[in-house]
C-alpha cells in the first residue's frame, strides 16, 4: 500500500483535529453511559505510543451493537453544529457498515469520492461488534453472508479499477446488476442488520467486526477480551481500551510492539484535504 508523506505540521494538525473529535465523542458517551474502546491502529497507538502512531492519519473506536445504535439515535436526534454523522440512516447511499463522525465543512477524501453523492470530512471511524453464532455451521454461514453483504454494499456504489482483471470484471458486473435492479445501499444495509439480529446473544463466546469483511475475512474476538475497560493515556487524555488488548492486538498485528519497516508504514492516500475553518 502506498504511503502518504504528509508535511509534519499538516499531519500533526490533522491528528489534533481528530483528537478533538475523540474528546467530544467521549463526552457524549460518558453523558449517556455508553461504552467504547480504542480500536485497530488507534488501540495500537495507545498501547505502543500513548497516542497516535507517528505516521497515522486516522482514528478508530469500536462499540458493541447496542451502544452503537444508542449513540446513533442520540446524535441524529440532537442538534449539532460542529459534527455530522455519516451512516446509512443519514445518507442512504453510504456503503459501509461502520460510521464516521466528521467535522462539518472539512474534506478528507480519497479518489473514489467522485462516484458518490456524499462527502467525507475529517473524521473518526466508529466500528461495531456483533455477536457471533455458536456452532461451526451457523458461524461459518453468518461470516460468509456478512462478507457477501459487505461486498455487495461496496459494489452497489463503486466501480473499482485498481484490481486484478478477473476481480475487476466481477465487481463491475455486480455494480451494473445492482444498479439495473435499483438495489441501493440502504436496502442492503437494512437486510444485513435484520440478518445480524437473528444472532443477537449477549452470552455469545465470540464477537466480530463485520465492517472488516470488506477486504478480508471478519476480525473475530473473544467477548471476554472486552469484558472490562482499562484506562490508558492517549496524547493529553485518558481513553478506554479493552482489558484483553494484548489478545486483540496480537490477532490484528502479531508482534505489535515491534515497529514495522518504513515501507510498511501506511495511511490513507487523500486526494483532497481541507481543514475548513480549522485551517493552519
Amino acid at each position: 500500500m502506498k504511503y502518504n508523506e504528509y508535511d509534519d505540521k499538516v499531519l500533526k494538525h490533522l491528528q489534533n483535529l481528530e483528537l478533538m473529535i475523540l474528546k467530544d465523542f467521549i463526552k457524549i458517551c460518558e453523558e449517556n453511559n455508553l461504552n467504547y474502546y480504542m480500536y485497530a491502529g488507534s488501540l495500537l497507538g495507545a498501547v505502543r505510543h500513548n497516542g497516535f502512531i507517528p505516521w497515522d492519519d486516522d482514528l478508530d473506536v469500536i462499540m458493541f451493537r447496542d451502544d452503537f445504535e444508542k449513540f446513533k439515535k442520540i446524535f441524529i436526534t440532537s442538534k449539532n453544529d460542529k459534527y455530522e454523522l455519516l451512516c446509512n440512516e443519514t445518507h442512504e447511499d453510504y456503503f459501509h457498515l461502520l460510521a464516521k463522525l466528521m467535522i462539518k465543512n472539512t474534506k478528507f477524501e480519497e479518489h473514489w469520492v467522485s462516484q458518490v453523492d456524499f462527502h467525507i470530512g475529517i473524521n473518526m471511524d466508529i466500528f461495531v461488534l456483533d455477536d457471533l453464532a455458536e456452532g461451526n455451521f451457523k458461524r461459518n454461514y453468518q461470516l460468509k453472508k456478512s462478507f457477501l453483504y459487505n461486498k455487495l454494499l461496496i459494489m452497489s456504489k463503486l466501480k473499482l479499477d485498481d484490481l486484478p482483471p478477473a476481480t475487476k470484471l466481477a465487481t463491475h458486473t455486480g455494480h451494473y446488476i445492482l444498479n439495473l435492479f435499483r438495489i441501493k445501499p440502504s436496502t442492503l444495509n437494512r437486510r444485513c442488520l435484520n440478518f445480524l439480529r437473528k444472532y443477537r446473544n449477549p452470552d455469545a463466546e465470540y464477537v466480530f467486526d463485520i465492517s472488516a469483511t470488506a477486504e478480508e475475512y471478519p476480525q473475530i474476538f473473544r467477548r471476554d477480551d472486552f469484558k472490562d475497560i482499562k484506562k490508558i493515556k492517549f496524547e493529553d487524555i485518558e481513553v478506554n481500551i479493552p482489558s484483553g488488548y494484548d489478545n486483540i492486538l496480537t490477532s490484528l498485528y502479531g508482534d505489535y510492539m515491534q515497529l514495522p519497516p518504513e515501507e510498511d508504514r501506511y495511511n490513507h492516500i487523500t486526494e483532497t484535504l481541507d481543514f475548513g475553518e480549522y485551517s493552519l
